[in-house]
């Protein structure tokens, strides 16, 4: 199976594109907190953790690069 991040809809490339930029920099900031190179404080945001919302940062990558990819 090959990574596939072109398609012949825009939409769907920058779909695609931006979740993966997503997840990559959800994962790269809570590295960078676990290393002890930020704070999760600085993260929280309407009540919950830091970690959570990077996570959901995360998350919401790996949902809009599914459904840019979606035939």
């Amino acid at each position: 199976m090959q990574l596939k991040v072109t398609y012949d809809n825009v939409a769907r490339t920058l779909a695609v594109r931006t979740g993966i930029l997503l997840i990559v920099a959800g994962f790269a900031l809570i590295i960078g907190c676990a290393a002890g190179a930020l704070q999760f404080s600085t993260f929280e945001v309407a009540g919950h953790s830091g970690i959570r919302s990077l996570a959901g940062l995360a998350v919401f990558g790996c949902m809009l690069a599914a459904l840019g990819s979606l035939e």
